[in-house]
Formats: structure tokens, C-alpha cells, sequence
């Protein structure tokens, strides 16, 4: 089975974006298309285990049909995390790989300098933003004690079209000799 890999930058993986990555494998699941997901903060090298976690985002990653990072605007000041994650993944490892950046928290007016922090290593990596991107901030979560935050109907919307985008994109390179 064909997968997407998201690869969260948040410093917490009990954070809003790890039930948006819940909510992605969802959105995915009619296009038979798997999701597996990353945490930057478990890469770090104090980690136990983070070489080997490594090595297999990276294999993971080289296997994927689409690459989605879902990380804090700048000024949340956790971009840290997501940019000291692709440091450590080898030169060229996301050419031909479409990317689609989903930007959390902070406002919708910082979205491009995210896109800018992340520019330098995304070049290196061959990566190329395939679709615009996408920012969920604050306002765009609905919160009830009763169940698991969920996005508002214009973010679903969005968000489900950009990852009809993604996967247009990676149909169309199937069908490339």
C-alpha cells in the first residue's frame, strides 16, 4: 500500500497537530493511500533510540508518495524543531516527492515566513512545496470536553482540498514512464 509520511515539528506529541495527523490518515484512508508519521522531538540525539529512528524516517521517507510537515508558524518558536529534523536527513532525499506545509498556530500573516525558515533545507533536500500551503491556526479548532478537538468546516475544506492536490500529483507521477 502507497503512503503519505507527515512529520510533525511540534515540541509535543500530545499537541493539536498530533490529532491533525489523526485526522490526515482519515481524510487519506479513501484514496488507499497509508499515512506514517514522524515527531521531530523524538530524533533529538539525547533520545534513546533517535539513530535508529533516523535511519528509518529516512527509508520511510524514500518510500513515500508525499511528504507533509506539519509545524508551528515562527512565532510560535517551535520551527526549531521541524528545521533541526530535515538537518539530519541526507542531501536530495525528498526530490520527487511533493510536499505540502501545513503551518499550526500563530496567525495566517506568518505562514510565509515559515515557508521562508524552511527554504534553506528544503532546497538542499530537493524539496519543492507542490501545493500551497496551509495554516491552522487557534480559531480553526473547535474544543468540547465531551470529545477530541476538531477542525472548523472552512479548515476541513481547505485542508481537504490540498491534499486532493497532493494526490493528484502523485497519480500523475505514476503515470509518467
Amino acid at each position: 500500500m502507497s503512503y503519505f509520511h507527515v512529520i510533525s515539528g511540534s515540541p509535543s506529541t500530545l499537541s493539536r497537530n498530533n490529532f491533525l495527523s489523526k485526522g490526515l490518515e482519515r481524510r487519506l484512508a479513501p484514496y488507499e493511500i497509508g499515512l506514517r508519521s514522524t515527531h521531530a522531538i523524538e530524533l533529538q540525539p539525547f533520545r534513546a533510540g533517535a539513530s535508529e529512528r533516523l535511519a528509518d524516517l529516512i527509508n520511510t521517507v524514500r518510500d513515500a508518495r508525499a511528504i507533509l510537515l506539519v509545524t508551528p508558524v515562527p512565532s510560535e518558536d517551535w520551527a526549531g524543531c521541524m528545521k533541526t529534523l530535515l538537518q539530519f536527513l541526507p542531501a536530495g532525499v525528498l526530490q520527487y516527492r511533493p510536499l505540502l506545509l501545513i503551518g499550526t498556530g500563530g496567525s495566517v500573516d506568518e505562514l510565509p515566513n515559515l515557508e521562508r525558515s524552511l527554504d534553506r533545507e528544503l532546497t538542499r533536500l530537493n524539496g519543492r512545496l507542490a501545493v500551497s500551503s496551509v495554516h491552522i491556526g487557534p480559531k480553526n479548532w473547535v474544543f468540547s470536553a465531551s470529545r477530541a478537538p476538531w477542525l472548523t468546516a472552512g479548515t476541513e475544506l481547505r485542508l481537504n482540498r490540498a491534499l486532493d492536490q497532493l494526490h493528484s500529483l502523485t497519480q500523475e507521477a505514476v503515470a509518467i514512464p
